[in-house]
């Protein structure tokens, strides 16, 4: 994905002239995210993000709407303070003329929080926890894009949400900017679960670490991965006993690893890890870095949290 983001910020700038609707959307700006927030199994589109760092609690905050906000709109949100000369995001989002999430992701790359803007929940409602995924884009300073989904169907009283967006930001100084630049969702390819090829290449290597197959697993390799792995293990050469040693270390807790999708770009792939635990059923995510040496995808990666 990084590769993919900086073309775009290469080549997709374009000049945005603000134009206001009748409810005081901003009419043309470019559509920098791509994805959806469903609640109650009602999916909304979702196509600009405007991003800005809190000093405050050290996030930075991404707001990804279904429509383009105008300066008002976006300072307001900013600020917490509303004028009440003309509708707030917000209260659009209450009217049902306007939806959206905000997550917001801390000095770790995390996303702590989601906040979701939707008629359904009457007012803006955060939820926090480990229940977020999220694989940031390494852009340029001021800049903020990746890939964000909820692990799973999250709950509030009678309503089930979830979400999965791509988006590409410029990190406001001063509040939510309005973006200059286009996202372009050609430019990356989003995953199903299982991951496609990478996925099968990644579960034909977690196989070859449940059996200690040493021979397989260096064959599955990169030499970067071998290398920290020797590293790690204070083999160098990296042998198939050391391998060994490092695959048991790597399969426990014991459990079933599933591939819950992905994102491929020009660098590689990076896939989606859930594992679910024996006896219990509780669950621990992870991420695998794969690329492509001499046409065979390789495990680069793989990182469990």
């Amino acid at each position: 994905m990084i590769a993919a983001i900086m073309r775009i910020s290469r080549a997709a700038l374009v000049v945005v002239s603000v134009l206001v609707t009748a409810h005081g959307f901003a009419a043309e700006q470019p559509n920098n995210a791509s994805g959806s927030v469903t609640i109650n199994g009602q999916a909304t589109a979702l196509h600009h993000a405007y991003a800005r760092y809190d000093a405050q609690d050290k996030s930075t905050r991404v707001l990804i709407t279904d429509r383009a906000l105008d300066a008002t709109m976006l300072a307001e949100e900013s600020s917490g303070e509303f004028s009440g000369e003309k509708p707030s995001f917000r209260e659009l989002s209450k009217r049902g003329e306007a939806a959206g999430i905000e997550l917001f992701i801390n000095g770790e790359n995390e996303v702590e929080t989601v906040e979701v803007f939707s008629k359904a929940f009457g007012m803006p409602t955060p939820t926090s926890g480990r229940k977020f995924w999220y694989e940031p884009s390494k852009l340029s300073t001021g800049w903020i894009g990746g890939h964000s989904r909820s692990k799973g169907a999250q709950e509030f009283f009678k309503l089930v949400w979830e979400y999965d967006v791509t988006f590409l930001a410029i990190i406001g100084k001063n509040g939510f900017e309005i973006p200059t630049k286009a996202y372009d969702p050609h430019q990356t390819v989003l995953l199903p679960a299982g991951g496609g090829e990478e996925g099968a290449a990644y579960l034909a290597f977690r196989r070859s670490i449940d059996a200690r197959d040493g021979k397989a697993m260096l064959g599955a390799m990169t030499a970067s991965m071998k290398s920290a792995v020797g590293k790690e293990m204070s083999s160098s050469p990296l042998t198939e006993s050391a391998l060994g040693s490092w695959a048991f270390m790597q399969s426990m807790p014991a459990g079933k690893v599933e591939v819950v999708g992905g994102v491929r770009d020009a660098d590689g792939t990076t896939l989606e890890l859930r594992k679910t635990l024996t006896g219990g059923g509780s669950k621990i995510f992870g991420t695998a870095k794969l690329v492509k040496e001499q046409g065979v995808w390789k495990i680069d990666a793989d990182n469990w949290r």
